[in-house]
């Protein structure tokens, strides 16, 4: 399952989407993450192929500066992977506007920017494909994480509306929603490394995901296989939300 000639732009990480023939646009706040992609990619052999760009995603102008470099080095955009996100563990009644508002600006709002320019080129050319990062919590909610499920939960409905509006134009728009996937962060968000211990428990499979396991789900909903595919958050957690 490839990818052909098509312009993706990822927010966040790559994944195997890199891989699958695409010409891709890196997108992250961190240039030293960026880094160290481009310099893995260019290992594989995917010179020229990939630009990697600085981008807050949370910010308007950012987001605009970033896709007018996307158009110049790689050309119109084919697909949109908005993948970017954060968590911040805290107990409701303890969580600061700080908190709140970072979470809501990454996780929310910089899907909404993200995937607004990603579809203002689409519609121009009539085709494209939009993937944005839910989660299981947009779909159940967990203790200590209210800022987290609510910028979820928010994705999806988002997405969906998205999909509505842009199907006329050829353009899809469908949501992954992951369960614990081992990327750490989950570590970095301040959760008791025995909650964790404790959390694999909760999943059939037995195991956290991987993150090949969900830019695998991402290429599918990229490729030309979920050509009649829009408006889903396709959960991929290993049956978690199956059992509760």
């Amino acid at each position: 399952m490839t990818l052909g000639d098509k312009v993706a732009v990822v927010t966040g990480a790559a994944g195997s989407i890199g891989r699958a023939g695409a010409k891709i646009a890196l997108l992250d706040i961190n240039p030293e993450a960026l880094d160290g992609v481009a310099d893995s990619l260019a290992g594989e052999g995917l010179g020229g192929r990939f630009c990697t760009i600085p981008t807050n995603v949370g910010n308007a102008e950012s987001v605009r500066e970033s896709f007018r470099t996307v158009d110049r080095e790689l050309g119109s955009t084919d697909v949109v992977v908005a993948n970017a996100g954060v968590a911040q563990g805290a107990n409701f009644i303890d969580i600061s506007l700080e908190n709140w508002q970072r979470t809501l600006d990454i996780n929310l709002t910089g899907v909404f920017l993200t995937c607004q320019e990603g579809a203002r080129r689409m519609m121009t050319n009539r085709h494209g494909s939009i993937i944005t990062m839910s989660s299981t919590n947009g779909l159940l909610a967990e203790k200590a994480l209210a800022a987290y499920n609510a910028s979820k939960a928010g994705v999806l409905l988002l997405t969906k509306t998205i999909a509505i509006e842009l199907a006329p134009y050829g353009i899809r728009a469908n949501a992954l929603n992951p369960g614990f996937i081992d990327t750490g962060l989950a570590a970095r968000s301040g959760l008791d490394p025995e909650f964790l211990n404790a959390y694999v428990t909760k999943i059939p499979m037995g195991r956290f995901g991987l993150p090949a396991e969900v830019a695998d789900a991402a290429l599918f909903l990229a490729s030309d296989a979920s050509s009649f595919i829009t408006g889903i958050g396709l959960v991929v957690d290993g049956g978690q939300i199956s059992e509760e």
